[in-house]
């Protein structure tokens, strides 16, 4: 993250977040409109090679993004308690979301992506900002 070009962890986060809509706009892919699948996960899931494509661009936005409200961390002046519960909430819907494909919790993936997106929608524009 540059601290010289003015309005660049804005621009990151704009970058990271679109990566991470790509990403998801692809895993919303019809099964239909997939292909074969690949690698199969469990009963349900498997991953096919647009499934591949919409994974690596989540998890590269999702990495960077990450990166970035790690390293503003100390200018986001939050107090320890809501930075816990704030990890906390994150860490619930990630594992509620990868549960949700190895298990038969398969619609928790929602429970999962509201309280990652609920953290998300937390710490992403505090981190945008100057």
């Amino acid at each position: 993250m540059s601290r010289d070009v003015g309005g660049a962890p804005r621009r990151q986060v704009a970058i990271a977040a679109l990566l991470i809509g790509a990403g998801v706009l692809i895993l919303f892919v019809p099964a239909s409109g997939e292909g074969k699948v690949l690698v199969p996960l469990s009963e349900g899931h498997g991953l096919s090679a647009v499934d591949a494509v919409g994974a690596a661009l989540l998890a590269l936005g999702g990495t960077w993004l990450e990166v970035l409200v790690v390293r503003r961390m100390p200018h986001l002046a939050l107090p320890p308690r809501v930075l816990f519960a704030l990890g906390l909430l994150a860490g619930l819907g990630i594992g509620l979301l990868i549960a949700s494909v190895f298990s038969g919790f398969f619609w928790w993936w929602a429970v999962g992506a509201t309280a990652l997106g609920v953290a998300a929608l937390v710490l992403v524009p505090l981190t945008a900002r100057r």
